[in-house]
């Protein structure tokens, strides 16, 4: 608990950034970029900046999709005729490196963006070294974003990651219930008529 209580007071004194909620914990601010732990995202680390042309963008882990275990959200409030939970087709460009996306749109923060789960390692491996990122639907350009810095935001990422990791392998496990009737998914069977 000790380790968990430093790691929150050293995250804490990062000063807040528009990033910053009571759901995440700030852990750097590194080249324009802010990397900081999502808890509502199984404490996942994540990297995020804001653009001239007043778009969002954060990159980061997602520990509750096994399927996707990374995202990309981009938010601008210009984007008002964005449908929530609505699938748009998207193509990202990373220098010249083009991956076609369904992005779904969210609200964020109270304003709408586009979030892209994917589980393409490559991805976040070329986001690190490339120099530019944009986005395009049907044709239209709707981010272009400069990646100055990501090598060292996508590094801090990581020791994020693997900082938040240790501290959440050091807490003791919840103590197992001694009622013989309270659910347990590992000790159940198709059979089993308490099944709730």
């Amino acid at each position: 608990m000790k380790l968990l209580c430093l790691l929150l007071a050293l995250i804490a004194a990062v000063p807040q950034t528009s990033f910053a909620s009571d759901e995440t914990m700030l852990w750097k601010e590194v080249g324009g970029w802010t990397v900081a732990a999502d808890l509502t995202l199984g404490s996942a680390c994540f990297v995020a900046t804001a653009f001239e042309d007043r778009t969002l963008f954060r990159l980061g882990f997602n520990f509750l999709d096994k399927d996707h275990p990374f995202y990309i959200l981009m938010v601008n409030d210009n984007w008002k005729s964005l449908e929530e939970g609505k699938q748009y087709p998207i193509e990202l460009y990373l220098d010249r490196s083009k991956w076609t996306v369904d992005a779904s749109a969210v609200v964020f923060n109270g304003e709408k963006g586009l979030r892209i789960d994917f589980k393409d390692t490559n991805l976040v491996s070329e986001f690190a070294v490339k120099l530019g990122f944009r986005a395009d639907f049907n044709g239209k350009r709707i981010v272009a974003l400069s990646l100055k810095n990501s090598v060292k935001a996508i590094d801090e990422m990581i020791a994020c990651q693997k900082a938040v990791d240790a501290v959440l392998a050091k807490q003791p496990k919840p103590p197992q219930s001694k009622d013989p009737f309270d659910a347990k998914p590992d000790a159940q069977t198709a059979s089993d008529p308490f099944e709730l």
